[in-house]
């Protein structure tokens, strides 16, 4: 966070822009220092836009933290104006006072409120910058007994093409495995993903998360049962699985409304396929299918 009860004065990078005519990069994503002023940001808080760079991997997070500490921010804001479907907003290790904001109604909020205490002159050069602001400390993480739910980026059926556009006729994944937000070791010699480049720990999401975590359990079953075939381990771990959460209720999963708001239904075969993997209940599941 920024200093308890200090506020400063927030600066938005596209007016900061010495020349953007020597980048191909949007100067909003805060990607490269050399573009902005360092005079006029020195002491501030530096004010980003997140743009789809972000999404597509020519822009991160990390870049951000470092550009604003080489300009002497206080702090940097990374506004998220509008969401594609599929975004993953994962945390990040910074070196400086950061938010990145994801909720776009409060992302407009805070444009809204710096665009009218902005004073420009009749050509939209900036007069004199008027909006303040702090950055405060995180949240605290409260825990529910909600877990397991399908994660709006899992891959579900029925898919009737790849990513190809190649036939699929993919009804259902098999199983569902933790794969959001899980936090491990990491080479900081790493380039894969640049917010954690010169990182010992690394917090990621996906298919690439849950995939290794199916893969070590059906190591566990082979070891204690080492004349089990493939079928029979996947028959294990199917048919052990759990379509109930750590409440008791049915587990739920994440959608897109039409409004592009998170919402949650009840899962269904093609969202989790046999359910949530148990790996204890794998190691004994009393029958299993050889086939």
């Amino acid at each position: 966070s920024t200093r308890l009860n200090q506020k400063y004065t927030l600066v938005a990078a596209n007016d900061v822009v010495l020349d953007s005519s020597v980048t191909k990069f949007s100067p909003t994503d805060c990607q490269r220092p050399e573009v902005l002023n360092k005079n006029m940001i020195k002491g501030k808080i530096l004010l980003c836009g997140y743009s789809f760079n972000f999404v597509i991997g020519t822009a991160c997070i990390k870049k951000v933290a470092e550009t604003a500490k080489r300009l002497g921010a206080i702090g940097f804001v990374l506004a998220v104006e509008n969401v594609s479907p599929g975004t993953k907003f994962d945390p990040v290790p910074m070196s400086i006072p950061g938010i990145l904001i994801t909720d776009v109604s409060k992302s407009m909020e805070l444009i809204n409120y710096y665009k009218a205490s902005t004073l420009r002159d009749w050509t939209g050069r900036v007069k004199s910058f008027k909006a303040t602001g702090t950055i405060g400390d995180g949240l605290e993480p409260i825990l529910h007994k909600s877990a397991p739910i399908v994660a709006h980026f899992s891959a579900r059926g029925p898919n009737i093409k790849d990513y190809s556009f190649r036939d699929a006729d993919l009804l259902k994944p098999d199983i569902l495995a933790p794969g959001a937000l899980i936090w491990a070791s990491w080479s900081p010699n790493g380039t894969d993903e640049p917010n954690y480049i010169g990182e010992n720990f690394a917090m990621m999401s996906g298919t690439s998360m849950a995939a290794p975590h199916i893969t070590g359990i059906a190591a566990l079953i082979k070891q204690k049962h080492p004349h089990w075939s493939p079928a029979a381990i996947k028959s294990a771990l199917m048919t052990t699985s759990n379509t109930l959460d750590r409440a008791q209720k049915p587990i739920l999963a994440e959608q897109y409304s039409a409004s592009e708001t998170i919402t949650f239904v009840s899962a269904t075969p093609f969202d989790y396929g046999s359910g949530h993997v148990n790996p204890r209940a794998a190691l004994d599941p009393g029958l299993v299918f050889d086939a």
